[in-house]
Parts: structure tokens; sequence; C-alpha cells
């Protein structure tokens, strides 16, 4: 049994001093010394290229894992249609983090637009997915919350996204896939999700949640979204160690973001310090 935990993004400027250490420092390396996995969002707004993906493989260690989603293009524009192409682009795109062996689970998220009754549209686009990698759907309607859906998931081996946010129908653990599940802190923000810092209780609940999962699948991928104000490092150095697997590098990383936490508070000093 394993998980392998990370954040949505590595690259936000307003992490500078709350996670890493200043702005000289660079992010990816810096990041993947500290946590196993990250799922890069940003390949849901403009595909990676070739080149990227190659950089982001050799700057990571042997065993680190990208988790990246499926391009808008795909689940928002074509909504699944006549995607075969644009699917087989994207495989390429990313070949050099396969080739590494880091390729976590690719995140199908569906518009709130695809309701269940689109069912069949789903089905055919997993047709079109290879079997040898690892995949997971987040729903966004509540239509989807059916034993029919996740019949689906299991048909084809995917995982269904377990999430935190102001959806409550998407945090129940429904397991999908033999061989992984897939999790995602959104946050409970009112009007931006991802503006949210987890409590300690909050995080507890999920920690016997996460014991639930992992007694059910043999690999886990955990993702922080609550990116505003660092704190999806914050609540997730917190998580592990609740889970008492916090190391002593992320230790070193926990103690320092405090201080600039109690240093930002203080009136005499200026944010550019950490720049």
């Amino acid at each position: 049994m394993a998980i392998l935990f990370g954040t949505c993004g590595w690259s936000y400027q307003e992490w500078v001093g709350a996670f890493y250490p200043n702005n000289r420092v660079a992010k990816l390396p810096f990041y993947a010394r500290t946590f196993d996995s990250v799922e890069v969002d940003s390949s849901f707004y403009r595909a990676p290229s070739k080149s990227m993906t190659a950089g982001w493989a050799r700057a990571t260690s042997p065993s680190f894992k990208f988790s990246l989603k499926i391009p808008k293009t795909i689940t928002h524009d074509k909504k699944l249609l006549r995607a075969e192409n644009d699917t087989s682009e994207f495989l390429e795109r990313i070949e050099p983090i396969t080739k590494a062996g880091k390729l976590g689970c690719l995140l199908i998220q569906l518009p709130a637009s695809i309701t269940f009754k689109e069912k069949e549209k789903l089905e055919n686009y997993f047709g079109l997915l290879p079997r040898d990698v690892h995949f997971a759907v987040e729903f966004r309607h509540e239509s989807w919350d059916r034993e029919e859906s996740w019949d689906l998931l299991r048909r084809h081996n995917i995982a269904n996204t377990i999430t935190d946010s102001p959806l409550q129908f998407l945090s129940k653990p429904t397991i999908t896939s033999t061989t992984h599940a897939y999790v995602r802190w959104h946050g409970r923000g009112k009007s931006v999700w991802y503006d949210y810092s987890y409590s300690d209780s909050e995080l507890m609940a999920w920690k016997e949640k996460l014991e639930e999962i992992e007694d059910r699948t043999p690999l886990v991928y955990g993702y922080f979204n609550n990116h505003y104000g660092a704190n999806a490092p914050a609540n997730l150095l917190t998580l592990l160690e609740m889970r008492q697997e916090r190391t002593e590098a992320q230790n070193k990383v926990m103690k320092r973001a405090e201080r600039f936490r109690k240093k930002l508070a203080s009136p005499m000093t200026r944010l550019t310090d950490y720049l």
C-alpha cells in the first residue's frame, strides 16, 4: 500500500518564502526533493511541449511521479467527441515522462455541463485510452452519483476522483479501480474554492478517510489544490505529520515556512526581503 502525495502545480510565485526559500531557487527540483509527486494543472489549459516534459523528467528524481490533467480542448471544448487525434498528440507530448517511468495518473476532469445522460459519450472515449496507463475521472455534476457510473469506471479500471470541495457528493470514498485511487483537496472556499486552509480537525478526518481508501486499493494519488497563500504545501505537510510520515527534510521546510509566516505578520518585515 502506498500514497503518492503532492500539490496541484508547483510554480506559484506566492509560494516564495512560504514554501520556497527564496526567488533564486529552481522551483521544480526543490519541490521534487520535498514531495513524491505533483499534479500538472497547467496541462488542462495548454498541453506541454515534448521538450518541456523532457526537462521535467531530467529535473526530478527517478522515483518522482507526474500526474497530468487531460487538456480542456478534449473535455470541455470538444466534450470528448472526435478527440482521438488530440488524445494521441497529448500522449506523444508526455512521452519523455512515460519513458522515464515517471508517469503517475492522467485526470479526465469533466465539465458540469456533461451529465449522466451522456454516459455513452464517456464510455466511447474510454475506448481510445491505453490500458497500461492509470486514469481517473472527476465528475462535476451530481447526476453521476449513481451505481451505474461506478460500474462504468470499474469495467475500464478507471478511478473515480474523490474530492474535498463544496460539492459534498464527491467526497465519499467510492473506489472503482483495482490498481489505484485518486484524491484531490480543492478547499471549501465560497466564491473561490481553492482559497482555503484546512483546519487540523478537517485534516484529521481525512487522515481516517485515507486509511479506509488505503485498505481498498494498492496505490493512492493525493493532491492538494488549495494553492492560494501556499496553503496546499502547508496543509500537506501537516497531514504527513498526522500520519507520522513527515521526513526531516520536510520538517525543515515546515519550520522555515512557519518562521516566514511569523515574520510576515510583523510590521517591520517587507515581503521583498524574500524575493
